[in-house]
């Protein structure tokens, strides 16, 4: 019959089991790697996403966070029993949300603010007619939901941020159009004008949330210089 472990040497073997369960998971290690070794590698998560930019940085977000979820899932499960009865009973944070938590302060919140930049920057991108991968753009987008509780790290880190940009764009583009078409009230200005508020609204269809619809739609009549009914009437022509 197997001895009773200490506290200690339980802890410590239990420690290491997840450790390298996430280490599998996160791909840094195979089921046959040497679990020193590589556990460390998952330890530099963090600094090595310090150091890329661009499209390279949201595919890794992506990457990470998606792991970073079925690492939620499993220990939620291997932690079942405690995290129903224990955990419930002293009315402490269910394991399952202080996990996905600890993503979002621990690594998140320090990357933020140049991921919305690089997000920002290739929506601006393709209002200029360049070719983007919406598909990450989607996927990067749906990190910020599923990382706040709410809506509230969508709408504070990226979505104020992408308004301020998108007026800044537009208040630009008006004054472009304005010129090319002599004036704001002729047809033409109100064509080209039309055409932009189409262009936004299929972006918000692809990788926008749909909460950002009428925000965006009145950021866009705003510099523009339209009005709703004018949108409507140009629409049904």
């Amino acid at each position: 019959m197997a001895g009773i472990v200490d506290f200690e040497e339980g802890w410590r073997l239990l420690a290491t089991s997840l450790a390298k369960q996430r280490s599998i998971i996160d791909g840094s290690m195979s089921k046959s790697s040497s679990e020193d070794d590589n556990m460390q590698l998952y330890m530099y998560v963090l600094p090595s996403m310090r150091q890329i930019n661009g499209e390279t940085l949201l595919k890794g977000l992506v990457a990470r966070w998606r792991n970073h979820k079925k690492i939620v899932i499993s220990e939620t499960r291997f932690f079942f029993y405690l995290d129903r009865y224990y955990i419930s009973q002293k009315s402490l944070v269910p394991l399952e949300q202080l996990n996905l938590c600890s993503f979002r302060d621990q690594v998140y919140s320090e990357l933020k603010d140049k991921i919305t930049r690089t997000v920002v920057d290739m929506i601006n991108d393709e209002r200029d007619d360049k070719v983007i991968d919406r598909d990450l753009l989607k996927d990067v987008l749906d990190v910020y939901v599923q990382i706040g509780l709410g809506m509230e790290c969508y709408e504070v880190d990226f979505e104020n941020a992408f308004r301020e940009s998108t007026r800044n764009y537009y208040s630009n583009k008006a004054q472009t159009l304005i010129l090319e078409c002599n004036g704001a009230d002729s047809p033409e200005y109100m064509l080209k004008a039309v055409e932009c508020l189409q262009a936004e609204l299929e972006r918000v269809s692809h990788y926008l949330h749909s909460s950002t619809e009428p925000k965006l739609m009145q950021d866009l009549q705003s510099e523009l210089m339209i009005t709703p009914v004018e949108t409507h009437t140009e629409e049904a022509d």
